[in-house]
């Protein structure tokens, strides 16, 4: 663990995990013991897989955002970044959404094939809002989740908020909680202190149902909210 990302992913499908070693990833079948190793990456961090477990993404230092094919070879360069990488997520029509330290900036969005970054939010300074991170796309790519960071109160203020790209509108969902990703027995878990929480959501109307309970202990996460767990589909 760096200090600020979850550096853990696994393929969708639950075939692999991909784990961060010193200067190289490593990648796991979970049916072999020996993991293969990616090497000539630079510094990865922040690791995350395409929807068809193919490739692998991460940030190389402070920048850029690179992928790999996850059977190995040459990086490929996405894009600069500008600011301390604070998340990323690839959505099946080949869209990359990550955050960054910048608070200027918020969530931001690349094409997987390369291109320019466009701003998606702002975090609402008046509002009492610090910064967006930790993107975790919703199925089917019409909507995302992220955290919203407090610019008072630390990381136990945190905002669990939902984008929808379609509206172009967000709302909050939990309050004080941080890194939710969605799971398919239709449920939310995320990152509480330490603890692993799970609610039941809405996925249709993107709302949280009930009260969330917790699900695992002794989690890491990181002073910035990211919680080191990957979820298969």
């Amino acid at each position: 663990l760096n200090g600020a990302d979850r550096d853990v992913a696994i393929t969708p499908d639950g075939s692999r995990l991909v784990y961060r070693g010193t200067n190289q990833l490593l990648v796991r079948a979970l049916n072999q013991l020996e993991p293969d190793v990616l090497s000539g990456l630079g510094a990865p961090h922040g690791v995350f897989t395409s929807p068809d477990g193919q490739w692998v993404g991460f940030f190389d230092g402070f920048s850029p955002l690179k992928k790999v094919a996850i059977t190995g070879g040459p990086p490929v360069t996405v894009c600069a970044v500008q600011g301390t990488p604070r998340g990323a997520t690839w959505s099946e029509d080949g869209t990359i959404i990550f955050a960054t330290s910048t608070a200027a900036t918020g969530l931001q969005r690349v094409s997987a094939a390369g291109g320019e970054p466009t701003v998606l939010t702002k975090p609402d300074r008046e509002g009492g809002e610090s910064d967006h991170l930790w993107p975790e796309f919703l199925p089917g790519g019409e909507a995302v989740l992220y955290t919203i960071t407090p610019a008072t109160g630390g990381i136990a203020n945190a905002q669990i908020a939902v984008l929808d790209l379609r509206a172009g509108t967000s709302k909050v969902l939990i309050r004080g909680g941080s890194h939710a990703r969605y799971v398919p027995t239709g449920h939310l878990v995320y990152g509480v202190a330490g603890t692993l929480r799970a609610v039941v959501f809405d996925l249709g109307r993107l709302e949280v149902v009930g009260t969330p309970a917790p699900v695992l202990e002794g989690v890491v996460t990181t002073v910035q909210g990211a919680a080191d767990v990957a979820v298969a589909a």
